[in-house]
Order: structure tokens, then C-alpha cells, then sequence
């Protein structure tokens, strides 16, 4: 990379130039004006230009103590290797002069660049570099090994699988570096990845557990990831685990309190009385985490929070009051705070919550002010005790000025008639306003359901259609098309005297209008299901029934539990299993307790009515009839 002082203007000769430059004596003897020649050389190479001609100058340039120059030699090494064979065996020589040098800094740097060359040639050479380099006493060596081990396994898997460099990363498990074992780890679980992963067994999750404190952040979180896949042989084995891992609960980095919740979560499964007490101990970690300031950090965890919300909504029910949004959230965080509140509430808790969300319908963000309606109609469906008071909440939602707003009002208060009928009595006095006043479709929809599922009661309710049937011309939402012809009809068999003719019209204007296929084939189902016998068509079109126990959007389901089983992951932030959005290729095989070879597994250690018609359904019905004659002859 070129640094600021360097001039990568190209002038023609340049190139020449800067080979001469390479070759004089007086500027190999100064360590600064070298490696400035050297800077220009990848400045150049950096833009494109064709640099390849000083290939020889580069390398007799690696013969400096300079880490620096060293550094970008090996860049252009890397870069210019494969597009050069013929030189490509004077460049495997000198990195491997280079691997065997006294300083441990610049055996790394030359292994790494070792590995990173594509060459048909470098693969004999390969496998002993890197055991070497796993041998090598500097840490800082092993671990670059570790990781060329990747390199070579994406370049020649044949070569790593005829080799001895698995074992070597087993035994590696043992190294006194914490780095150089989270770097196994990974390596193992890469190069094995069609196998599951690296195996494990209680000696390794001991060992590892027992070195937990000398992992960096990041190395803990590898460690957590491989000990979520084991299976303890009894119970007692599980309470030592969780008793190693009962400090990482407090950690200050998310990433590893998350990682531990994962653990704690998998390996009481099939315990449910203490899976139960997990539960009630994660609950002080996870919301110190989002109580942190840091909004990216706290919509993570409130993902997850919502996640062991929906399978143990008691756990953090008296939390409740932390679920309330501030006015600087994002408007991401409010809503997932809304969709915890309804999950936790209970009948102590929900009059309180409900006063408290419908300050928000007045939010200038248009999804946050409708998800708070939504959610105040959600509490009256799933805490039928305070049914009453989100009634009363809802009706002062509808005489809210904000279009929005009743209109999800609507929405939330049909959800609420459709579980408890009995309440319709304190909407209908004002059903006839909300028609006048709501253009939404989806709230239109809403309304017509009412009006036919509870018309014998509403004594305006045909005369509530009519606008809407003479006016079914312009009404430009096929949904509400539907829904007005659905409406119409149930209403017609219990209000068959004042709603024969505006059915009979509607029915004609749906038949005559094709614009939606939908909603023309819908009407002529209707009209022949009425023109055949009008008892069978009520039979058919008027049944109804009341919702008993949840809706199917909100029962508990596989899909669930398959992102229960991948916590701590996207999946639980995309709110859908891995295979939604990795691609096969991309996705291990699951994972499995195995051993690992027997020279690899460290010590074990100690751990405790009729008449409806209309012209148009007339000559359609006649046209059908011949054409189906036709057919049959």
C-alpha cells in the first residue's frame, strides 16, 4: 500500500528505474531510501501497472532484517508467483530459506505467504512447512500454522488428507498459547466441516473449560460454540459444566454472555425442572445487556430476550417495566419491545402496559403507531381478564384523528371479536362513523366482516352496504370487493327482505366486471350456490365459529423450536432457520460427539330465502349451460 509521501504517478521508464534502483549498492545500504524504492514498486503494482519485469530484484530484496520490506516483498511474491512459473521455484526457495530463519517474526510472515501461493508445485512442499511450523517455539509461528492449515485444506485436500496435520491440530488442543488453541479449533471445525465439525469429547470440553480464563473474548466465544454441541454423560457432569461456566454470565462482552446462555439452554433440554431455573438465571445477564446504551447491542439481545420470552413468557414478566420504549430508540427496538409486552403480560400486569403503549399511537413513525395498536388488541386477546379495559382503549383509538391509526384499531378490535363475540355490544353504536371515516382497505375488510358476522344485531347494517354496493364500480381494492360480496350474502339470509334487491344488483355488477377474475368467479359461485337452493347455500356460506385457544399465528410451532435450537446465531435475528438464507454448499453437516484420534485426546481432568338474480347472471348461467351441452356431445 502506497503511503502518503510516495509519488505513483507513471511516467514511461519508470519501471526500468526503479529496477536500477533496486540494484545500486548505495541504496541497499540504506534501510529508508529502500524501503521507499520497495513502496513505489506496490504502489505501482497496486494500480496495475505491470511490474512483473523486477520479479528477480524483488527477491534478492527479501535479504533484509526489515520486517517492513520484508512485508511488501512478499505481497508482490504472492501476486506476481503465478504469472511467472518460471521464477516461481526462486520464489518457493527463498520463503522457505525465509521459514527457518532465527526470527520468529519473520518465519511467520514467510509461512504465511508460503501458504498463500497458488502454485501446482508448492503442494509437496506444503506439509512440511506447516508441521514444522506447529512445532516451532514461538506462538506466533504455531498459530500462523495453524491457519495455513485452512489455506491448504481449500488448496489440496487431498494432501491434508494424506498427511498427519489433523492429528497434529488435536494434539495442538493442548498448547500452552490460548490463541494457538482457539485457532485449532477453528481450523479443525473448517478442514472437518463435511464431517460435522471437530470432534469432542469430555477430556477436550474439560480441558477447554478449565483454560476458559486464559481465552480472549473472542477465543471464549469459540470455546462456548464447541461445548453448546456436547452431550454430558449424566446429569452430574451438566451441573459441572454449568458451575465452570456460571462467571461467563457476567462478562462484559454480549458475545460471550449469549454464547454461555446457549450452553446453559442446550444442556437442560431434557431437564425441564432445572431448564425452568435457567431461565430465571439468564433473565439478570440478558437484561443488564440491554439496559447497556448501545442500541445495536440491545436490539440483539432483545431478539433474543423475545425468542425465551415466547417459550417462558413468566421468566420476565415482572421485567415488564424495562420493555417500555424511550423516545430516542430506534423505531427497530420499539417494535420488538412491543412484541416482548405482549408476550409477558399478565392480568396484573396489563392495565398498566396498556396506558402505557397507547401514548405511543401518537409516535411520528406510522409503524411503531400501528404496531402499538396492534399490540394493545393483542393484550385484550391473550389476557381475557382485561378484555374490558382494551375494549374502552380501542374505542378511544377509533375517535383518534389519525387515519392510521383507526384503522388498526379496526383491525385489532375485529381480532378481539373474533375470540370473545360477546363484546360486539359496546362497538356496534359507532359502526356506522368508522364506515364513513376509514379508507384503508384492509380496515374496510374488517368492517364488512363485522357487518356480516353480527348484522342481526346492527339494525343499520344493510343500509350500511348499500353506498358501497352501488358504489362497487369504483372500488378499486379487490379485497374489499370480496369481502363486500361475502358480507352481502350472509347478510341476505338474515336480513332477506331489505337485502334481496341490493344483492341482486351487487351480484350483477360483480358477474359484469371482469377487471378481477377473483371476484367475478366468486359471485358466480354465489349466485349458483343460490339459484340451486337457498337452504344448501346457507348451509355452506354462513357457518361460523369462534377461535378456541390461539391463533395459528401465535401457537408454538416446529419452526420455533428449529430456531431455539441455532440461539445465538442469525437465524434468531432473521427470525427463520439457516437453511432459509445459506446456501447448501455454504452449510455444514449437523454436529455429533465423537473421539478424536487416540494421540490427540488430552488428559482428562477433575471437575465436579331465493329471489337473488340479475340480468348478467342470466346470460352467463345460459352461455355455460351451452357450452357444457356442447361438450357433452
Amino acid at each position: 500500500m502506497a503511503a502518503p509521501n510516495v509519488q505513483i504517478e507513471h511516467k514511461k521508464g519508470e519501471v526500468n528505474e526503479l529496477k536500477t534502483s533496486l540494484r545500486n549498492p548505495a541504496i541497499d545500504r540504506d534501510p529508508e531510501k529502500k524501503r521507499e524504492v520497495v513502496k513505489r514498486v506496490i504502489a505501482y503494482m497496486t494500480l496495475g501497472i505491470d511490474v512483473s519485469k523486477l520479479f528477480s530484484e524483488m527477491i534478492m530484496a527479501t535479504s533484509t532484517k526489515d520486517h517492513v520490506i520484508k512485508k511488501m516483498v512478499y505481497l508482490y511474491i504472492c501476486n506476481y508467483a503465478a504469472t511467472n512459473p518460471d521464477l516461481s521455484l526462486l520464489a518457493i526457495n527463498t520463503l522457505q530459506k525465509d521459514c527457518r530463519d532465527d526470527d520468529p517474526m519473520t518465519r511467520g510472515l514467510a509461512l504465511r505467504s508460503f501458504t498463500s501461493l497458488r502454485l501446482p508445485n508448492i503442494v509437496e512442499y506444503l506439509p512440511g512447512a506447516i508441521q514444522a511450523g506447529l512445532k516451532d517455539p514461538s506462538a506466533y509461528v504455531r498459530k500462523t500454522a495453524v491457519l495455513s492449515c485452512v489455506k491448504m485444506h481449500l488448496f489440496s485436500p487431498e494432501s491434508l488428507a494424506s498427511s498427519d496435520i489433523v492429528n497434529s491440530l488435536y494434539a495442538m488442543l493442548r498448547d500452552r498459547d490460548p490463541q494457538v488453541v482457539a485457532n485449532c479449533i477453528n481450523a479443525l471445525n473448517e478442514i472437518l466441516a463435511g464431517e460435522g465439525g471437530m470432534a469432542i469429547n469430555r477430556p477436550i470440553i474439560h480441558h477447554l473449560l478449565n483454560r476458559m480464563k486464559e481465552f480472549n473474548e473472542w477465543s471464549q466465544c469459540v470455546v462456548l460454540e464447541l461445548v453448546a454441541r456436547y452431550k454430558p454423560e449424566s446429569s452430574q457432569e451438566t451441573f459441572d459444566v454449568m458451575n465452570l461456566l456460571e462467571e461467563r454470565l457476567k462478562h462484559s462482552n454480549s458475545a460471550v454472555v449469549l454464547g454461555a446462555t446457549k450452553v446453559f439452554l442446550h444442556l437442560t433440554q431434557d431437564m425441564p425442572q432445572v431448564h425452568a431455573q435457567v431461565y430465571l438465571r439468564l433473565r439478570a445477564p440478558m437484561m443488564t445487556l440491554v439496559a447497556g446504551g448501545v442500541f445495536e447491542q440491545g436490539f440483539i439481545c432483545l431478539k433474543h430476550i423475545a425468542l425465551l420470552a415466547s417459550r417462558s413468557p413468566s421468566t420476565f414478566a415482572d421485567e415488564y417495566r424495562h420493555f417500555y420504549c424511550r423516545y430516542n430508540e430506534p423505531a427497530c427496538v420499539k417494535l420488538l419491545k412491543l412484541q416482548i409486552l405482549t408476550s409477558i403480560a399478565t392480568p396484573a400486569t396489563t392495565p398498566d402496559i396498556v396506558e402505557e403503549v397507547a401514548e405511543y399511537v401518537t409516535e411520528p413513525d406510522a409503524s411503531v403507531a400501528r404496531a402499538a395498536v396492534a399490540a394493545i388488541g393483542k393484550l385484550g386477546v391473550r389476557v381475557p381478564e382485561c378484555g374490558g379495559a382494551v375494549v374502552d382503549q380501542l374505542l378511544k383509538l377509533l375517535e383518534v384523528d389519525i387515519e392510521h391509526v383507526s384503522a388498526e384499531a379496526i383491525l385489532a378490535m375485529k381480532n378481539l371479536l373474533r375470540k370473545y363475540p360477546e363484546r360486539v355490544e359496546r362497538f356496534i353504536g359507532g359502526i356506522g362513523t368508522f364506515f364513513r371515516n376509514v379508507d384503508e382497505p384492509d380496515a374496510k375488510v374488517a368492517l364488512l366482516w363485522m357487518v356480516a358476522e353480527y348484522g342481526h344485531v346492527i339494525p343499520e347494517a344493510p343500509y350500511l352496504l348499500e353506498p358501497l354496493i352501488d358504489g362497487f364500480a369504483e372500488e378499486v381494492s379487490q379485497a374489499v370487493r370480496l369481502e363486500l360480496l361475502a358480507a352481502a350474502v350472509r347478510l341476505f339470509f338474515r336480513r332477506p327482505a331489505e337485502m334481496q334487491a341490493m344483492l341482486g344488483r351487487l351480484l350483477d355488477a360483480a358477474i359484469a366486471d371482469a377487471s378481477f377474475s377473483d371476484v367475478h368467479d366468486r359471485a358466480m359461485l354465489y349466485y349458483r350456490l343460490l339459484r340451486h337452493k337457498v337452504s344448501d347455500a346457507e348451509a355452506v356460506l354462513c357457518r361460523t365459529d369462534i377461535v378456541r385457544g390461539l391463533f395459528v399465528e401465535e401457537a408454538p410451532s416446529e419452526l420455533q423450536d428449529r430456531i431455539f435450537e441455532e440461539f445465538n446465531t442469525l437465524s434468531v435475528i432473521y427470525g427463520q432457520p439457516s437453511e432459509r438464507f445459506i446456501l447448501d454448499s455454504a452449510r455444514a453437516a449437523p454436529p455429533r460427539n465423537a473421539s478424536p484420534p487416540p494421540a490427540a485426546t488430552p488428559r482428562p481432568v477433575a471437575t465436579s330465502t331465493n329471489g337473488a338474480h340479475g340480468t348478467a347472471a342470466e346470460e352467463e348461467e345460459e352461455e355455460s349451460e351451452e357450452e357444457d351441452s356442447s361438450e357433452g356431445g
